[in-house]
């Protein structure tokens, strides 16, 4: 598939409190997109508070990987 839609979602937030249902509200708007492209979902924690969502090709269909960027200090 060199063709797909690659989708991104942002999500930044001070409110520790809500970073999960943030996070998992992004996922859900994700899913049928990704299922439809056959693809899986990447969430990334870019920093404190600081996250992507988004399909990826590197992910299998009907799964959710998650990683953190490692801070260059």
């Amino acid at each position: 598939m060199l063709n797909t839609t690659h989708t991104i979602r942002r999500v930044i937030t001070t409110d520790v409190a809500r970073v999960d249902d943030l996070l998992n509200s992004a996922v859900q708007r994700l899913i049928p997109e990704a299922l439809a492209l056959g693809l899986g979902i990447k969430v990334t924690r870019i920093g404190p508070g600081d996250y992507t969502v988004e399909t990826s090709r590197d992910i299998a269909c009907g799964y959710t990987a998650y990683e953190h960027l490692q801070d260059g200090a």
